[in-house]
């Protein structure tokens, strides 16, 4: 078992992290300021090759791993979280699924997308009454002759209103009958395809999360990514999903390193009576437990993205317990990490006109975004007791409810 990285893998982090001190730090603060998507980082990762880095080579991308893409992206974090995620989008999640299970054509067409236009795929899977329960989802796709009408709203779409590609989880129903859950590809601009609120989120701002309304959408039959045919249709859009949570561990990996790195060079310059604060034993125990976090939440995601298995197509994504495993322990502890490096500016940090405050904004998102940590715990469980649990109330139990 080998821990180096390869001599190729070390110039990706080399040219990500020069790119981050000179291009991508200097604008994260006006990305959040103004809630604008950094079209600018989006276009030189693309012309520099890092979009689109595993797709494929027969559709002109480059085949990397995913280890690969997820070191670009923990770099790229230590310097601005929005462009970071631009690198999961194009790398992993929809795109994932797409080269996995899509058709020729579907696969084609998403990876010129990105590698040419740049575009960030998005995946509507959460509404308004169905995000961790995503189960309970209501969108309809009702097939009627070679189409699909759609109908219902997401709620939370990350990159909603800014992606030409939309993988939508929607029930599909033919013959008035509910096959289960599935994926299908909406493009923007297509009739009955509207956009809605766009929320005031807390942090990671330059990527809108936004509401998508579909009303009577009619779409060919042939935007079938995977059709709803039960439990396995189901499986296999999540099998897609795990390589997110890997990506958005990464990001948060990267965020709380970046801060670290803030946190150590100012203790190194800041003095309180006398002393440097990186002389206080009680501060150094902070740093030093924050280090083994950081390398604890490395371990798990380079491991999960590392052992990512073989499904159609050659595609490489990841296993449900290692990438929940990843994302449960990394999201929680990187928050640590940033919360207790803020700590180190005191009032400085605490501040707008400190980075580390607008990191510490970032990466809460991923305690909740891509599965809740508690989510995560669930599906780490599962795998333990090596059977499924249901958290569904017994409509004949009414104890739970407090009804009488």
């Amino acid at each position: 078992m080998d821990f180096q990285l390869l001599p190729e893998q070390k110039e990706i982090i080399d040219l990500v992290d020069n790119l981050g001190r000179k291009e991508f730090a200097p604008k994260a603060a006006r990305w959040d300021q103004n809630h604008e998507y950094p079209w600018e980082n989006a276009y030189l990762l693309r012309d520099l090759g890092l979009l689109g880095m595993t797709i494929p080579k027969e559709y002109g991308g480059q085949g990397r791993p995913l280890i690969d893409a997820v070191l670009a992206t923990e770099t790229a974090a230590k310097y601005c979280g929005a462009t970071a995620r631009i690198l999961v989008e194009t790398n992993m999640g929809a795109l994932g699924c797409i080269m996995a299970y899509g058709t020729e054509e579907q696969r084609k067409v998403v990876a010129e997308r990105i590698l040419k236009d740049a575009d960030k795929p998005a995946i509507g899977m959460t509404e308004p009454d169905a995000g961790t329960a995503l189960t309970e989802l209501k969108t309809r796709a009702e097939k009627k002759g070679n189409k699909y009408v759609l109908n219902g709203t997401k709620h939370w779409i990350t990159g909603g209103g800014l992606a030409i590609t939309n993988l939508i989880f929607a029930r599909f129903i033919e013959d008035g009958k509910d096959l289960g859950i599935g994926g299908i590809l909406v493009d923007k601009g297509t009739p009955g395809f509207t956009f809605g609120k766009v929320e005031q989120a807390m942090g990671l701002r330059g990527i809108p999360e936004t509401e998508l309304i579909f009303e009577d959408c009619e779409v060919p039959a042939s935007n079938v990514v995977v059709h709803g045919d039960g439990n396995e249709s189901f499986k296999n859009l999540m099998n897609g999903y795990n390589a997110q949570r890997v990506g958005a561990s990464a990001v948060a990996l990267g965020l709380a390193q970046g801060a670290h790195n803030l946190a150590v060079d100012w203790m190194l310059k800041r003095q309180t009576f006398g002393r440097l604060l990186a002389e206080y034993q009680g501060l150094q125990w902070m740093m030093a437990d924050a280090e083994i976090k950081i390398e604890c939440a490395r371990l798990l995601i380079y491991r999960a993205a590392c052992n990512a298995r073989h499904l159609p197509n050659n595609v490489m994504l990841p296993h449900m317990k290692e990438a929940s495993m990843a994302k449960a322990f990394g999201s929680h502890a990187m928050f640590e990490v940033v919360s207790e490096s803020l700590q180190m500016f005191g009032a400085y940090g605490y501040s707008q006109d400190m980075p580390i405050e607008r990191m510490l904004r970032d990466v809460r998102m991923f305690q909740i975004g891509g599965g809740t940590t508690q989510a995560q715990m669930n599906m780490i469980a599962r795998a333990v007791f090596s059977r499924k649990f249901t958290y569904r109330q017994d409509p004949a139990d009414t104890t739970k409810t407090g009804s009488k």
